[in-house]
């Protein structure tokens, strides 16, 4: 009785993994081990579960994995990375322009980068400016699933704020009479 409920058990538990690849929703893989152990009068099963996910897009590039891609040295160093390259836009200075910019990108398992794109612009030249930045980062560490280095798509907001002191506020008149 137990080993017919243990197999229906990883049946069904095969089965979901099956329709979710097909849907491409999320990939699942399950490695099972069981040990058996028969004491004469009752048998003893231990079963050892593993599971390893990740979501995959369409494309077959990974969008979660169980190690994200990093930027060398971490988050702080990317922040000081675009601070240092990023120039703000001479004519949205002008006009006291500011926005966030919203791209992404594939980290490669060789650890370069690929397919830049716009997913949310805020104005054509902050959009240029952002994809010039991070188009010319480093190399970055790869994501990994599963313990090797896959693909992995990147989202990375751009974000274009002018000091507060320099920020231009249109106002309007109001005539009392």
């Amino acid at each position: 009785m137990k080993r017919t409920a243990l197999f229906f058990a990883l049946s069904l538990m095969a089965s979901l993994v099956v329709n979710a690849q097909k849907e491409n929703k999320a990939i699942v893989v399950i490695s099972s081990e069981s040990v058996e152990h028969d004491y004469g009068d009752r048998v003893v099963i231990y079963h050892e579960q593993k599971e390893y996910s990740g979501i995959v897009g369409n494309d077959g590039i990974f969008q979660v994995v169980e190690n994200q891609p990093e930027f060398p040295g971490g988050m702080a160093e990317l922040v000081k990375y675009l601070k240092k390259n990023l120039r703000y836009p001479q004519i949205c200075k002008e006009q006291g322009l500011q926005g966030r910019v919203i791209v992404q990108f594939v980290v490669n398992p060789d650890s370069t980068l690929s397919d830049f794109n716009v997913i949310k612009p805020v104005n054509p030249h902050f959009d240029k400016e952002a994809l010039r930045v991070v188009s010319t980062m480093p190399k970055w560490k790869p994501g990994e699933q599963r313990g090797k280095p896959v693909r992995v798509r990147y989202t990375l907001p751009v974000t274009f704020r002018l000091p507060e002191d320099t920020v231009k506020v249109d106002t309007v008149s109001v005539n009392k009479q």
